[in-house]
């Protein structure tokens, strides 16, 4: 019975996973991160413009940083332009430009910008919205400042341009509307995460402040169970430290969400974020379970291993343990599982 039902947790949990990895890219924008270029000869280059994503950089002044994307006429153009929703409530507010081939002149160029010849110019000037937007991927905070959807009217490069009069910040391009993931821009997932959250200003040890409690009280616990000590070998250390590092990431996602609500208004997204912080703690608590259960050399090792590898799969698609919690259960999973002696 105990198995059929663990047969039957581990299905439900790689249908979810498979689910989610299928599902969630609709509501998703890819990360990029890279400064714009200083004119548009230098603009940095976007290729495939609908596909959705967020160029998050930061003017170091009253400068101006440029994008540049090619498009085809009346292929659609969607824009946006965000800024983070800092702890001590100042709103930054930089412009949005766009620039191209027969496009309308719409709004004041600030004086800092440079327009190829030739080409039209369309200011989205900053607005504050009443409230942040909470995103659950990562999740953040953010203030949604200018957005532009219109139709390509001629074929050629474009140019995408934000401007500050009030001087440095930082900010994000949203560009493209197609939501589209690749597996390796899926899997590094949370490593633009963590660099999200510095782009928001928040510090590395705050960032990493429910790992480093997970890990020092697992530790701890296990120094106190001398059973554990005694029934050492790698894989079961491997195992145990991949539960934790999954924890750990369940922890914080529950911290960075109660951190972007307190900056932001109430999103149905928050789902998202309770469904990987809960995904993460249920890998943890299994990879834990598993790794204190003693097996001998039977096939219930081998069936320990499989699940391990499962586990493993599982974090990667969830974007639990920050890699190494994956890679700690895939060793757990190719190791071998000696007899408690």
């Amino acid at each position: 019975m105990k198995r059929g039902r663990l047969r039957y947790y581990a299905l439900i949990v790689i249908l979810v996973a498979g689910m989610y990895f299928l599902l969630t890219p609709v509501l998703a924008h890819v990360p990029t991160f890279g400064e714009g270029g200083k004119s548009p000869e230098t603009a940095t280059s976007v290729e495939n413009p609908t596909k959705s994503r967020v160029l998050y950089g930061q003017l170091s002044g009253a400068d101006v940083q440029y994008y540049s994307f090619k498009m085809e006429k009346g292929e659609r153009i969607v824009l946006g332009l965000i800024v983070p929703a800092g702890k001590d409530g100042q709103i930054y507010t930089p412009d949005l430009l766009l620039m191209g081939p027969g496009l309308a002149e719409e709004g004041e160029v600030p004086e800092t910008a440079e327009v190829p010849e030739g080409y039209g110019a369309k200011v989205f000037s900053g607005k504050i919205p009443e409230s942040a937007t909470y995103e659950g991927f990562t999740p953040s905070a953010f203030y949604s400042l200018a957005r532009a959807d219109l139709q390509a009217p001629e074929s050629g490069t474009y140019y995408a341009a934000v401007s500050s009069i009030e001087g440095g910040g930082n900010y994000g391009v949203i560009l493209g509307y197609r939501e589209i993931f690749s597996l390796i821009e899926w899997l590094l997932i949370p490593l633009n995460q963590i660099r999200t959250y510095r782009w928001e200003g928040q510090s590395l040890p705050f960032i990493f402040f429910p790992l480093g409690v997970t890990l020092a009280a697992g530790i701890l616990a296990i120094s106190l169970k001398k059973e554990a000590a005694a029934g050492f070998n790698p894989a079961r250390w491997s195992g145990i430290f991949a539960g934790i590092f999954f924890l750990g990431t369940g922890l914080s996602l529950i911290l960075q969400m109660l951190v972007s609500l307190s900056r932001s208004s109430y999103s149905p997204e928050v789902i998202i974020t309770v469904f990987l912080a809960l995904a993460s703690i249920g890998l943890g608590i299994t990879a834990l379970a598993l790794s204190l259960k003693d097996e001998g050399y039977s096939i219930k090792s081998t069936r320990k291993q499989f699940y391990f590898f499962g586990l493993g799969l599982a974090g990667l698609l969830l974007w639990a343990g920050w890699f190494i919690g994956p890679i700690l259960a895939f060793e757990a999973a190719v190791l071998p599982w000696k007899r408690k002696r």
